[in-house]
């Protein structure tokens, strides 16, 4: 998402209240602005974004990312995880939301983070509120957009499950400094 208004940049990570962030600067879905560079380095924007606009994303812990996104998506929800981490989504919504890494789209080919700041989904509201003092934008509650109704992840990864996790998504724990 791009505003003009508050001269900033937001990479939109899937799963990671995105669409919460997006509508508090009332955009809809169908505007130009909504998509912008929503897919950070990957984005064919990303050479041509303005220079000077301040950049932010949101990363989330990637076993409960991951999660959300399984129980989110039609094509998993009704698939053991298991199942889907061993028949993780090549393309596509699913691949965006489930399998690509978070770390693809934040860090550049020299292995340097494109963003000035990085929310925590943790700790999301107090991270947005100190990007709208940055951005001198009016402080505001964040809506809860897409919602989901599950345990937290640990009760879904046995020992098995953590390992195939880790095969594809290790580097996004390191990077990002989560633990299990």
């Amino acid at each position: 998402m791009i505003s003009h208004k508050y001269k900033c940049i937001f990479i939109h990570q899937r799963k990671c209240a995105g669409c919460s962030i997006i509508d508090t600067f009332g955009f809809e879905v169908s505007d130009p602005e909504w998509h912008f560079m929503n897919d950070g380095v990957l984005d064919p924007e990303y050479e041509s974004a303005p220079s000077g606009y301040f950049r932010f994303a949101v990363a989330r812990n990637p076993w409960d990312r991951f999660v959300s996104g399984w129980k989110y998506l039609a094509a998993t929800r009704d698939r053991s995880l298991r199942d889907v981490l061993r028949n993780l989504p090549a393309e596509g919504k699913d691949y965006r939301h489930l399998t690509r890494p978070q770390h693809a789209t934040l860090y550049d080919q020299n292995g340097r983070l494109i963003v000035d700041y990085l929310i925590r989904f943790e700790s999301l509201q107090q991270g947005f509120d100190e990007v709208c003092d940055i951005i001198g934008k009016r402080r505001r509650k964040l809506p809860h957009v897409n919602r989901g109704d599950r345990a937290p992840y640990s009760k879904y990864f046995d020992e098995e499950c953590r390992e195939l996790f880790l095969r594809h998504f290790a580097k996004d724990v390191e990077l990002f400094g989560y633990q299990y």
